[in-house]
């Protein structure tokens, strides 16, 4: 849960922040794919014996497992959204450094 941990740092070397980024758009990649499915897939239409015990045991697991604003669905959705955030920052951090190591060459005259 956010804000439950206090936060930590991750250090990277400037030279592998593309494959880091890289590694969290493949995670992303493959996390959507599961959420996509997920969506469609994981949620009881209807009672599989038809009776009343089988309706709220669905009903119950709807609501609890993919639609509770605290459950492991809500929580695979929130995951993606932290994975986004620290994807983004990678492509910051990487843009500034970039655009820093371009100003010192040409500081320098090595552009």
């Amino acid at each position: 849960m956010p804000g439950q941990f206090p936060p930590t740092t991750m250090r990277i070397e400037p030279y592998a922040i593309p494959a880091v980024r890289a590694a969290f758009d493949d995670a992303l990649g493959e996390l959507r794919q599961h959420l996509v499915r997920l969506g469609q897939e994981a949620y009881i239409r209807e009672p599989w014996l038809g009776d009343p015990v089988s309706a709220e045991v669905a009903n119950s697991y709807n609501l609890r497992v993919m639609d509770a604003a605290d459950g492991p669905y809500a929580a695979m959705i929130a995951f993606e959204a932290e994975l986004v955030r620290i994807r983004d920052s990678l492509q910051l951090m990487e843009d500034h450094y970039r655009r820093t190591e371009g100003e010192n060459a040409a500081l320098w005259g090595r552009a």
